[in-house]
């Protein structure tokens, strides 16, 4: 019995998984990504090093910077979804809104005063927060759902403190 096999599909996977960063250039990443916050300088931007690097390469190396803040005694205290907007996803050549954690030494309060000096290339965006009475989760979350789970919306302040280059110097 011949086994029809779909060559095309496993040579596509197969040069996926050959794209993927390995564990040691994600923990690599995620460490000079820790530095470059710690000793507040820039740093090239990944993709300048590994040009093949993905979204889902981009969340490994968030998720390692994650754990080895949350091992110092960090907290994760919330969400942020980034690239909203279709202009800025195609200035960073994505196709997707991002996401990221938010730790408990990322949140400041109102009329709080903030040392610019504490920050690599500071700048400040708008955004919109909602504040949920009710988690959400999984890969199938509706519109209907967001708005069920939200108890409101706010104005918020989103503080960039860039790690990398916006242009390779």
């Amino acid at each position: 019995v011949l086994k029809c096999v779909n060559w095309k599909k496993k040579l596509s996977l197969i040069r996926k998984i050959s794209d993927m960063l390995t564990q040691d250039q994600i923990e690599s990443a995620a460490d000079r990504l820790y530095k470059a916050e710690v000793n507040r300088i820039q740093m090239p931007a990944l993709t300048l090093e590994y040009p093949e690097m993905d979204m889902e390469d981009a969340y490994k190396i968030q998720e390692c910077w994650v754990k080895r803040k949350l091992n110092e005694g960090r907290q994760v205290v919330g969400y942020k979804i980034g690239l909203t907007s279709r202009a800025m996803q195609m200035a960073v050549n994505i196709d997707t809104p991002d996401y990221g954690v938010l730790l408990d030494d990322m949140v400041f309060p109102n009329n709080g005063s903030i040392k610019a000096s504490n920050f690599t290339d500071p700048r400040i965006e708008t955004e919109f927060a909602f504040i949920l009475k009710a988690p959400l989760s999984g890969e199938n979350v509706s519109i209907e759902d967001v708005i069920d789970a939200t108890d409101y919306v706010v104005p918020a302040l989103e503080l960039i403190a860039a790690r990398s280059y916006r242009t390779d110097p």
